[in-house]
């Protein structure tokens, strides 16, 4: 068994700068905590030899590193694991990564320095490589939301290409052509899978995407509302947007609002995710269930049975999305074009 000597020889560092790490009592430079938390793991001395997490370490404590906690998403995911955790009587605890590598890190690291050996992770930029990494050393840590082959049974993910592929066949079968896709512009797996689905149906019907027909933007609010000023601004006559998620597409309809268009007239939007929102906006958003709560109990559970040593059977853990049909799309053949009803105004 490592000694916390062992660790602050390899990262070149006092034993009480390893002891000001593991117990946050003061400020690291971020190199040199690095340098510490980098040992740590190669010695796997926070699960074996750390006296602070040994003390706190309890079957009692599910840990969940969850997104951007400003986006409704992330608390229908919270929402899941809590109904577990709840259900089971253990005590939760939440950190956010921020869709940023180094958070998710420094998140997962004060989930397993806190104590918590069941964990459920949504990480978006950390490499395959580091999840890996921090799933050997955590046995009972779950992936949400992203699908590694090496650790499969880990994994609960969604089917992101054929529900993307289903909303973009939607818009082709009630006549739209010029459909622009709305995306994120960080470099994620969602980001990659959805435009595969998108692409895959516009060639399925005939239809060439040019460039700029893919709009890439924040995925929040500001961003929904610079996608719609970039569709405004384009020669392209487009009638329909497929966006990455709801509240881009709430960005976009409070901007065309603002420009006095009439949706879904003027121009037919289809959201993602089925925030509690989504039917509230006007008009009620047609989107795509995300069936998040479901997928982040199964998570939950899991990462509970295998931290108690339960069998787990196998299971296929990829989740498929619904298409939900409200009022934002209209039949283009009822409508005249989008660059005449914007002359017309």
């Amino acid at each position: 068994m490592a000694t916390m000597k062992d660790v602050a020889r390899r990262a070149g560092v006092s034993t009480a700068t390893v002891s000001r790490v593991i117990n946050s009592t003061a400020y690291v430079e971020p190199v040199t905590r690095e340098r510490v938390e980098k040992a740590m793991r190669e010695f796997n001395y926070h699960r074996n030899a750390a006296a602070l997490a040994l003390a706190k370490r309890s079957g009692n404590m599910l840990g969940l590193l969850t997104g951007n906690l400003d986006d409704p998403f992330f608390s229908r995911l919270a929402r899941g694991v809590e109904d577990i955790t709840r259900k089971d009587g253990v005590k939760l605890m939440v950190c956010s990564g921020g869709h940023q590598a180094e958070l998710e890190k420094n998140g997962l690291d004060f989930l397993i320095n806190q104590g918590c050996e069941s964990i459920v992770a949504h990480v978006t930029r950390m490499s395959d490589a580091d999840i890996l990494r921090y799933a050997a050393h955590t046995p009972a840590m779950v992936v949400i939301n992203r699908y590694l082959p090496a650790i499969a049974n880990r994994c609960i993910w969604l089917d992101n290409v054929s529900a993307s592929q289903a909303a973009t066949r939607m818009l082709i079968e009630r006549g739209h052509r010029n459909i622009a896709c709305i995306t994120t512009d960080l470099p994620i797996d969602d980001r990659k899978q959805r435009l595969e689905g998108y692409r895959t149906a516009m060639a399925e019907a005939g239809i060439a995407v040019p460039g700029d027909w893919i709009i890439s933007v924040p995925f929040n609010e500001q961003g929904g509302e610079a996608a719609a000023e970039k569709i405004l601004a384009s020669k392209q006559a487009f009638t329909a947007a497929l966006t990455f998620n709801d509240v881009m597409a709430a960005g976009m309809m409070r901007t065309f609002r603002q420009r006095r268009m009439n949706l879904p007239e003027d121009i037919s939007i289809v959201g993602f995710d089925d925030v509690a929102l989504a039917k509230y906006l006007h008009p009620p958003l047609t989107t795509v269930h995300y069936p998040i709560e479901k997928m982040a109990r199964r998570a939950a559970n899991l990462a509970l049975q295998l931290n108690s040593g339960t069998a787990v059977t196998p299971q296929n853990n990829r989740f498929s999305a619904e298409l939900i049909l409200r009022d934002s799309v209209a039949f283009v053949e009822k409508n005249p074009p989008f660059e005449e009803n914007k002359a017309a105004k």
